[in-house]
Parts: structure tokens; C-alpha cells; sequence
């Protein structure tokens, strides 16, 4: 066997597509390979200068390319080598489509002339395929996020990269562009007051400590406002000593939901009517207050307050201008009193009032001041002179650690019966 033989016999045992051509493109040498990618015997490639009409060759954007656009025709058009040209080979009626990866060289004499041009092509169908398949997946996760209204965030642990959707970005006021790429502008946009929580809860997964992270907190949005986020991530890859390397997780606006279980809370806590406190709420924020008083020392007063004759203001007047009777005492306290102070309606026309770090004399002076004040405060009637009221006020405070919010209101109750009895529009305090 001489040498051209042996070498051509090793060009069929090649699992790479080998084609020949001649300078006017003809094929004058095909391997079995290039048979088989092909669809053609060798006999049907050999002279051939197109494989049209019987196959079609398109780009990876799926177009049809024209025989010029073919890397022999190339490389013979220009000379020059083409590389790395990715193409699929389709066959009439024939749905799929092999990938093959093309390189084409030419080959000149002494002269420099072109004598062959000689085209390999390996089959990469298979990851093409593959390529798709995460394609698909990727466009189907991109749906599902987007339909989902989801921020996602992709963060490489090992770079310090993190890669996140647009929705993450608009969630906070932002365009994707806007968005770098950096785990600490993440924690930028975290609420101060949260953001150390946020960090430990990451970092209790990171360390094995916690099976994921799940947690709602605050992010500063570009207008300058709040918004609640639900965020829940995992660690996808840990590296040979267990140490992770990659991290992934959604976001969620909630802010909706938190306004909405605010304003359900807000509801439980405050009298419909008047805007403070019910009896409840009021009662567990006075044992809250107690507590502190007693176990860290100080003062702590409480106001008992019943408007005066208030029955016969709703039989004279109605229940409507009672109601106003109401908002307009509670209007006039949220004027009068601090922010500190706790104010709560207990039922019917009786208000409580806690004064925390006061003392009794002190507590005195701010009845005294609430009575004179709503004493001169109106209520306006249609076609008729405004109502006036007035208030009968008892103060008491706390004189030992074994008080308790029944006991002082009880007796601030029954100081407030003594200022009713005594003529009423009167601020009495409880003895002792």
C-alpha cells in the first residue's frame, strides 16, 4: 500500500466529516464520515458543487444559507481560512436537523495557486440539543418567574458576582442597567434596621447552620419609600471542604400584604370611633409599661376620665352628636398629651390615660390641663349653638413593685367618682 493510499484510508477510519474540493467547488473527495453527516454516498457527493436541491444548510439563527455563504465557497471566494462555523444540515421532510462544527482550509501550490479546499465538520447534534434543552428551561423559568411577578438573584460566591432578573430591579424602582452586579449593593438596599438580621439569616445558611433562607424584610426603593420583600434562598453548590460557592434565590413584593396585616393589626388595637386605643390594646400596653416602671424603677401615673352627663347629651342632641362629643375629647387628648402617653377608650364615655415617668403631682397638672381644655373645646350643630361638655378626671400612681393596671385603675376610678360626686368638672386624686 504506498503512502497516498494509507493515507486516504485513514481518512475513512475518521470520525470527523472530511470533504475535498476543487477550486471550481466540485467534490472530489468525501470520507464516510461526511457521507453519513451528509446524507449521500460518497458516488452522490463526488462531483457535486452543491448538496441543494436534495439538502439545505441554515445558521444556528435557523436561516438558510445560499451556496456563497458555504466555507468552501468562501474560502475559495476570499482565500482565507474560515473557522469555527457552526451549521445545521437538514433533509426534505426530515424535521430535525444535524449541527455540525466546520472548519475549511485552503491549500496553494508553489505559485499560489489555489488547488483544493478541504472542509472537516464534526457532529455536535448532541449538544446542540443540549444547549437547547437549557435554552428551553431557561425561557421556561424566565416565564414562570415573570408570571410569577418574581425577582431572582444568582449570586457566585467564588467571584462576588450576583446576576439578577429585571423584575428584582423594577421590584425597588430600578432598570436592569441600573442594577450592578455586587452582592453589597444588595445589602445597600436593605433597610438599616434590618439589614443586620438579613445578613445573619444569609449567613446561617452559608454555614450550614439553617436549611434555607426565608425571610421578610424592608428595601429602600429609588422614590424613597419601603417595600416589603419575602426572600427565600438556598445554597445550589458547595466545593470539596463543604464550603459553598454558589447561592440562589426570589424575591417577592409583599408590601401590599404588610400594609394590608398593618391596617388588620391597627384595627384590632384602636377604637373605630374615637382613633385611640380599645380596651385591650390599651390594657396590654399598660402592663408592658408597669413592667418596666417596676422593675427599672420611676414613675408611672394614670388618668381615669368620664365625660360629664353624657346621657343626656345623646338624648338631647342624638346619638350622631354624641359620637362627635367623643372625637372631640379624643382630638383634644391627642393635642394635650405626649407621644409617650397612652390613651385608651375602655367603654361607653370612660377614657384611661397612662402617664409614664410621671409622678402624681405631675399627673395632676396634666388633668388639670386636659379639663380646662376640653372644658372649652365645641362641637358644632347644624342650625343651632355648639355643644359644650366637661370631664370629671381621678389620678392615682404607682407606690409600690406590687401594683398592678386593675388595681390602679380601680383606684383611679374610684378618685374619678369622687371629682363626679363632688360636683363634677373636677380633677381629684386618690389618696395615699
Amino acid at each position: 500500500m504506498d503512502l497516498e493510499e494509507r493515507y486516504l484510508e485513514m481518512l475513512q477510519k475518521l470520525n470527523v466529516g472530511i470533504v475535498i474540493h476543487a477550486p471550481d467547488a466540485r467534490v472530489v473527495f468525501s470520507n464516510r464520515r461526511a457521507s453519513e453527516l451528509l446524507g449521500f454516498t460518497e458516488d452522490e457527493l463526488k462531483g457535486r458543487i452543491s448538496p441543494e436541491p436534495e439538502r439545505h444548510f441554515v445558521d444556528e439563527d435557523g436561516k438558510t444559507l445560499s451556496p456563497p455563504e458555504y466555507p468552501a465557497s468562501r474560502v475559495i471566494a476570499t482565500g482565507l481560512p474560515v473557522m469555527d462555523q457552526v451549521m445545521g444540515i437538514g433533509q426534505p421532510g426530515e424535521p430535525s436537523i444535524v449541527w455540525v462544527w466546520v472548519n475549511a482550509f485552503p491549500e496553494f501550490d508553489d505559485a499560489g495557486e489555489l488547488q483544493q479546499v478541504v472542509v472537516n465538520f464534526h457532529d455536535i447534534s448532541r449538544r446542540k440539543r443540549a444547549e437547547q434543552t437549557l435554552q428551553e428551561k431557561a425561557t421556561q423559568l424566565e416565564f414562570v418567574l415573570e408570571g410569577a411577578d418574581l425577582g431572582f438573584w444568582d449570586w457566585n460566591i467564588e467571584t462576588g458576582e450576583v446576576i439578577r432578573n429585571e423584575r428584582w430591579a423594577t421590584m425597588l424602582g430600578y432598570s436592569q442597567d441600573e442594577i450592578q452586579r455586587t452582592t453589597m449593593q444588595w445589602s445597600d438596599f436593605v433597610h438599616p434596621d434590618d439589614r443586620e438580621r438579613a445578613w445573619d439569616s444569609i449567613y446561617a445558611v452559608l454555614e450550614g447552620r439553617s436549611p434555607a433562607h426565608k425571610l421578610e424584610y424592608r428595601m429602600l426603593h429609588k422614590d424613597g419609600g419601603i417595600r416589603w420583600i419575602l426572600d427565600q434562598a438556598n445554597v445550589m453548590t458547595r466545593d470539596a471542604e463543604g464550603l459553598a460557592t454558589r447561592m440562589c434565590g426570589i424575591h417577592a413584593d409583599i408590601t401590599d400584604r404588610k400594609l394590608l396585616e398593618e391596617a388588620l393589626t391597627l384595627q384590632a388595637q384602636i377604637d373605630y370611633l374615637t382613633g385611640v386605643f380599645n380596651r385591650r390594646h390599651f390594657m396590654e400596653r399598660a402592663e408592658i409599661e408597669l413592667s418596666r416602671a417596676t422593675r427599672y424603677g420611676g414613675d408611672l401615673a394614670i388618668l381615669m376620665m368620664d365625660i360629664d352627663f353624657f346621657k343626656q347629651i345623646n338624648d338631647r342632641y342624638g346619638h350622631k352628636v354624641g359620637d362627635n362629643v367623643l372625637k372631640k375629647l379624643a382630638e383634644v387628648c391627642f393635642v394635650t398629651l405626649r407621644t409617650v402617653d397612652i390613651f385608651g377608650r375602655l367603654g361607653g364615655e370612660e377614657f384611661a390615660i397612662l402617664l409614664p415617668q410621671t409622678d402624681r403631682a405631675a399627673a395632676a397638672q396634666v388633668a388639670e390641663r386636659l379639663r380646662e381644655s376640653i372644658a372649652q373645646a365645641k362641637v358644632p350643630l347644624e342650625g343651632g349653638l355648639p355643644v359644650q361638655f366637661t370631664v370629671s378626671i381621678g389620678v392615682t400612681s404607682i407606690s409600690s413593685k406590687d401594683d398592678n393596671i386593675d388595681v390602679l385603675l380601680n383606684i383611679a376610678d374610684a378618685a374619678l367618682y369622687d371629682a363626679k360626686n363632688s360636683g363634677r368638672n373636677k380633677v381629684c386624686i386618690a389618696a395615699g
